[in-house]
C-alpha cells in the first residue's frame, strides 16, 4: 500500500498542477473494539498544511500534514492522545467543486495523557507510537480557494500496546484556503 502511494504521489508530482494551502477544523474522536464498552467521544482540534497534486481533470492526490487532537472518554477519565496525522488522499471530483475522497493516514503520536475527574493529568504509558489507518470523506471547493471536508477514519492498530483492544476511529470536519495555483473550480 505503501510503495502505491509513494507511485501515485510521484506521478502526480510530474504531471500535475499543483495547490498548497492551510486547513483547520474539529475531530469528534473516539475508539472500537472489544474493550471500548461505554468509552465516549473526545472532541478536539484538527490544525495543519494541505498540498494538492492534479494529475487528471477528475483526479488529484491530496497530501496533508495535520496536528490532531484524538482520544476517548472512558468514566470519570479522559484519555488525551495527540497526533501528526499525515493522510493522502485520492480526490475523485464527482461534481463541479465536489469530491470525494479516500486513502491512508499515517498518524505520529506525539503525547498522551490521562486526565482525572479533578483535572490532575499523568502521562499515559503503553501508547503506541504510530496510528496507520484509512479515511473515506468529501470535500466541496469555492472558487475563490475556500474548501469544506468531512472525513470519517479509522485505526487498524490498538492504541494502547498493551492487550487493550481499542483502535482510534474520528469524524472530521474542516475548513481551508489554497494559498498557490489557483482556486477551486471555475
Amino acid at each position: 500500500m505503501f510503495l502505491a502511494v509513494i507511485v501515485l504521489f510521484s506521478a502526480a508530482v510530474t504531471h500535475a498542477q499543483t495547490r498548497i494551502g492551510a486547513r483547520g477544523g474539529v475531530n469528534i474522536a473516539g475508539v472500537n473494539g472489544d474493550d471500548t464498552d461505554g468509552t465516549e467521544s473526545r472532541v478536539g482540534l484538527n490544525i495543519g498544511a494541505a498540498f494538492n497534486f492534479e494529475v487528471s481533470e477528475l483526479f488529484s492526490v491530496q497530501p496533508e500534514v495535520t496536528y490532531s487532537m484524538r482520544g476517548f472518554k472512558d468514566g470519570e477519565f479522559t484519555i488525551k492522545i495527540d497526533y501528526v496525522d499525515v493522510p493522502v488522499m485520492a480526490d475523485f471530483e464527482i461534481a463541479e467543486g465536489l469530491s470525494l475522497q479516500g486513502g491512508p493516514i499515517f498518524g505520529f503520536n506525539i503525547s498522551g495523557n490521562v486526565e482525572d475527574g479533578a483535572g490532575n493529568e499523568t502521562d499515559l504509558e503503553d501508547v503506541s507510537t504510530l496510528n496507520i489507518g484509512a479515511g473515506i470523506g468529501a470535500q466541496y471547493e469555492l472558487p475563490a480557494g475556500l474548501f469544506f471536508n468531512v472525513r470519517y477514519d479509522m485505526g487498524f492498530n490498538d492504541v494502547i500496546d498493551n492487550n487493550f483492544d481499542a483502535k482510534n476511529c474520528n469524524i472530521g470536519f474542516g475548513v481551508g484556503y489554497w494559498f498557490t495555483g489557483g482556486g477551486g473550480p471555475e
